[in-house]
Formats: C-alpha cells, structure tokens, sequence
C-alpha cells in the first residue's frame, strides 16, 4: 500500500480511540482533514493562475463550528498552494477551487450545478449528497468517516480523482 493510501486509510478509519475531544468535534475534524487529502489527489482540467497563489476552499453551512474548523486550516500548502477558507459566495461558487456542503446548508443544488461547469470539486456531509449531483460525499460508518463518489458528475466537470483515492471509497457510481 503507498503512503497516499495509508494516509487516507487512516483519515478515513479514524475512530474516537485516543482523542480528547468529543466524537461530534473529532469526526468534524476527520471531514476537514479527509476534504482537504481529496484536494490534494484531485487534477483540475488546466492550471487555473489563481491556484498558484491559493487554493480557494468555499464552505456552504449555517454551523459557525463547521466553518471554524476550516478556518483552522488556512494557510496551509495544498499541493504546494496557500489553502484560503471562505465562506461560499451566495447563489454560486465563482472563485472557489473546491466547495465543501455541510449538512446544515440550506438549498445547495445551484452551488453544485455551478461548481460543475467551473470544474470545482464538491465534498458534502449530508445524506444523499452525492445522489442530488454532488461528488463526494463524506458518510458515517460506525466510528468512522468514509466516502461515496459520484464519477459521472466529477468527469463532467473535468475533474480526475486519483485512481488510488477512487479504490478507498466506500462506493463509486458511473
């Protein structure tokens, strides 16, 4: 098994074993830490000039903890780019490399309808996400966070998700 591999095994296995923080936090945690490894093995369609400066991570919530979270994690590398957090613009989600849609989010379908013609990457957390057109939905196994991809939806906007991320999701729909 290659590092990449291992790296997102554990991030996606990760059980409240060890942890200090409450189970709500922690698996909150988890989501942050395995959207921004999706980012990572993600290939957008051609080097947009903005990534060089940033990687521009939106947020659709209504749950200041969520968007706290990835707060947390600004200004760290993402494939060698600066990870910027912001909240997503409201009715699309222009200037955003990757949209995260909490569970808390009210209508989300324009924000994903969007993100697919502006080959944005969407990670969500609610149930069915990937079902009403998202591409990645973060799902809770038991102790764990694992993941659902919607294939179909990431190669219409061009997107290409590493074949090694692809074999460590729960399901792949074509």
């Amino acid at each position: 098994m290659t590092f990449v591999a291992r790296v997102l095994v554990l991030l996606t296995l990760a059980g409240p074993l060890g942890w200090p923080l409450a189970w709500a936090q922690q698996d909150l945690g988890v989501k942050v830490r395995l959207t921004l490894s999706l980012a990572r093995f993600t290939q957008w369609p051609s080097v947009d000039p903005s990534m060089a400066e940033a990687l521009r991570l939106c947020v659709l919530h209504r749950s200041p903890p969520v968007f706290a979270s990835f707060r947390g994690k600004a200004g760290e590398l993402v494939n060698g780019s600066r990870l910027l957090v912001l909240e997503a613009p409201p009715g699309g989600v222009a200037g955003c490399h990757v949209l995260f849609v909490h569970a808390s989010a009210p209508a989300f379908a324009e924000h994903v309808q969007d993100a697919v013609r502006r080959s944005v990457l969407t990670v969500g957390d609610g149930d069915g996400f990937v079902a009403a057109g998202g591409m990645v939905e973060l799902v809770p196994v038991n102790d764990a966070v694992r993941f659902d991809v919607n294939l179909a939806v990431l190669r219409a906007a061009h997107l290409v998700l590493s074949s090694q991320v692809l074999r460590l999701a729960r399901q792949v729909r074509e």
